[in-house]
């Protein structure tokens, strides 16, 4: 179940629809859902929000990649 991948990868894409900062934000953060669901589903979240948020960002021709780091996923600018 992908359900918080999809909330974060919302919210990720109306940031950039209104043209907010999005370097450096944290997005499925372990910390901010551990309460609420397992290290594994928000691992596998996590995973996908990944993936999901790079196609995002090759398909639209922005200058950003995320990458996991240490427990979360961060959007940097592209190499």
């Amino acid at each position: 179940m992908l359900d918080i991948c999809y909330e974060e990868l919302d919210y990720l894409k109306e940031h950039i629809d209104e043209g907010k900062e999005i370097l450096g934000y944290d997005f499925l953060d372990t910390w901010d859902f551990e309460d609420e669901y397992s290290h594994n589903h928000i691992e596998e979240n996590r995973s996908k929000f990944i993936q999901l948020a790079n196609e995002y960002f090759r398909e639209n021709n922005l200058p950003y990649e995320a990458k996991e780091t240490c427990e979360r996923a961060k959007i940097f600018e592209k190499r």
